[in-house]
């Protein structure tokens, strides 16, 4: 459920609290293996002070530029009643810029869903990585343990994901303890390192960070395709304020989050500089020995890693619920979790969906060095989505003139160029990965669209009106059966095509028909004294407007039951008919690319969730009537 700001201090500390344990996993397990990436990844740089400072400068500043002022300052600002993330960054742009007259994408619409698409690969490729990278400080510890890395990172990512149906709820509550430690230990190990080097602190200074590229040239613009690990879970500080608020994590950053990222960030490059050996795993070298200190950090590192990955499939869940109100995704099975907390959902399709994924990637990869060359892309390319979206909200919804706006998106979109461009030098070592995967999410979204807009447009041109229907009652003396039918329609003003078919095949019609459109508004949520509006019309037929945000879970029974119908004593609840249309396409295309699409859109029609689940109807008081469409 969406969360207002906290009104008191103790009520926003405690909200802080709370999201500690899901924003900031993803961002806070970065430590993990972002230096090592620097030094020993698909474009490595040698190991010496300028280059070492250089690239502490680039990270401090990273952390600084993209995550505080960006995120945490600009982007959350622009929220939709509370919420944020990408798409519901798209719905504050005015409808006419998201879709074209025949119905279709724009091209804000077009952006957003690009970045949506890349969001969902960084779902796959974080889990891996994460828990991958906590593993392997067993390596360190003996190279005998080498072997259980991979089984060991495969067997904890499918018992996650194993457990989402049931067991997240009761384990949630520790989270944001075991992170606060996380943060509480990372910035100790980073202050040892750094009191005995304290030179390193110099790194705060940008121009280590501007001699670096004067310095490396090419090879300084290769090496942001790793600094981008650091701060990759910013998009999560914004996608996740509508469950705590800008303000509490806003606080969470400054005060724990972002020192406790510095210092550890800091301790690491003192460490490399006093000894260069360490740049392998200078994360875990930060320890001295392999005693009990060591084992607990590993033991720590894994149960963040195990968090952060746990807020990237609720992210993933949480996104795949938007995408389907707002009509980019195919219909599939939500399971609401939280009687209490209504933006709790699970996905099983999703779910498995990420589980295989992520255990594939981890087998094919086997080293979180070799994964680290596949992230970031999907990273850089959401970042740059969402600065342009952005333009389109700050520019057309809140008219901000194009002098205040430009500079602000030029500025914000040059530095998100520089990381997709470093990071699309990485295609050939794996950046292919997540470039792949969001094609493949963009290609289903759009093409899932394209053909409900098809349809859509199809229906509008060949349903009766309702003036007509009436006539044609009257003419034809249709007759009334006993009890209540209702229709879902997808227009408001004419008659649903499978209703006209029942009517012309069979010659009845129930004494009660209700004919209801749902729609998905704008917005998150919608307030109980809007959802509905009911107009009664001739014939005992009323149409019923149903509004739904797109955060909601859809109950098309229970809002009828609370409906005041003139020819109707109450809703009849327990013995209305509900009528759906079944639809089979014809595959006519002209092309090899429009019969492609034609196919994909008809398979995915036929193995999406059914209406009856997707408005949570009553299996046993529905009809479905089948009709073949050439649309």
């Amino acid at each position: 459920m969406s969360h207002s700001e906290p009104k008191s201090f103790k009520a926003t500390l405690a909200l802080s609290f709370a999201a500690l344990g899901v924003v900031f996993g993803d961002i806070g397990t970065s430590v993990l293996y972002t230096f090592q990436e620097c030094f020993h990844g698909a474009h490595p740089v040698p190991i010496d002070y300028d280059n070492v400072m250089g690239i502490t400068s680039l990270i401090l500043w990273s952390l600084i530029i993209v995550v505080t002022v960006k995120y945490v300052w600009i982007m959350m600002e622009a929220e939709n009643k509370g919420e944020g993330g990408i798409l519901s960054l798209l719905s504050l742009v005015p409808a006419p810029l998201r879709y074209n007259a025949a119905g279709t994408l724009a091209a804000a619409s077009l952006l957003a869903v690009a970045g949506a698409a890349l969001l969902f690969g960084d779902g796959i490729i974080t889990p891996a990585i994460s828990v991958l990278g906590a593993m392997e400080g067993l390596e360190l510890a003996n190279p005998d343990y080498v072997q259980y890395v991979v089984p060991g990172t495969i067997t904890i990512l499918f018992l996650l994901f194993a457990i989402q149906r049931t067991g997240t709820a009761r384990i949630g509550k520790y989270f944001g303890s075991i992170i606060l430690v996380w943060f509480a230990v990372i910035a100790f190990l980073g202050v040892r390192k750094i009191i005995g080097y304290p030179v390193v602190l110099r790194a705060f200074n940008p121009r280590y960070a501007s001699h670096f590229f004067v310095h490396e040239g090419w090879s300084g613009i290769k090496v942001l395709g790793s600094v981008i690990l650091a701060i990759t879970g910013g998009e999560a500080l914004y996608a996740d304020m509508g469950h705590f608020g800008k303000k509490p994590i806003r606080i969470a950053w400054r005060t724990v989050v972002l020192p406790a990222l510095m210092l550890n960030y800091l301790g690491q490059a003192a460490l490399i500089l006093q000894d260069e050996k360490a740049s392998f795993r200078p994360f875990y070298s930060l320890i001295e020995g392999r005693g009990v200190a060591y084992y607990a950090l590993i033991l720590l590192a894994t149960a963040a890693a195990i968090i952060a990955s746990q807020a990237l499939i609720t992210g993933a869940f949480s996104l795949t619920q938007q995408a389907i109100r707002m009509g980019v995704f195919p219909r599939v099975k939500i399971i609401h979790t939280s009687e209490d907390v209504q933006g709790r959902v699970y996905i099983p399709f999703m779910n498995w969906l990420l589980a295989f994924s992520c255990i594939a990637i981890v087998l094919g990869f086997q080293k979180s060095e070799r994964l680290a060359a596949a992230y970031g892309l999907a990273v850089s390319g959401t970042m740059l989505m969402t600065t342009l979206v952005f333009f389109f909200v700050a520019h057309y919804r809140w008219k901000w003139e194009l002098w205040k706006v430009l500079p602000l998106v030029l500025f914000m979109g040059i530095v998100d160029i520089a990381f997709l461009y470093a990071n699309l030098l990485k295609i050939p070592d794996g950046g292919y990965l997540p470039l792949m995967i969001g094609s493949v999410f963009f290609l289903v979204m759009m093409t899932w669209q394209y053909g409900r807009a098809q349809l859509s447009k199809f229906y509008r041109e060949r349903s009766k009106t309702m003036d007509g229907f009436f006539n044609e009652i009257d003419c034809k003396q249709t007759r009334r059966i006993p009890g209540c039918l209702v229709v879902l329609a997808s227009t408001e003003n004419k008659v649903p095509p499978v209703l006209a078919r029942l009517v012309d095949s069979m010659h009845v019609i129930h004494e009660h028909v209700v004919l209801v459109t749902v729609t998905t508004v704008d917005a998150p949520f919608v307030r109980e004294d809007e959802r509905v509006r009911v107009t009664d019309m001739m014939h005992n037929v009323s149409r019923v407007i149903m509004k739904y945000g797109f955060m909601e879970a859809m109950d098309v029974p229970e809002v009828l039951s609370r409906c005041y119908f003139s020819h109707m004593n109450g809703f009849p609840k327990d013995s209305a008919t509900y009528l759906l249309g079944r639809e089979t396409f014809i595959i006519n295309g002209d092309s090899l690319f429009e019969r492609a699409r034609q196919l994909c859109f008809s398979a995915m029609s036929r193995n999406t969730t059914s209406a009856s689940d997707y408005f949570n109807l009553p299996s046993s008081q529905v009809i479905e009537l089948g009709a073949q469409l050439a649309v």
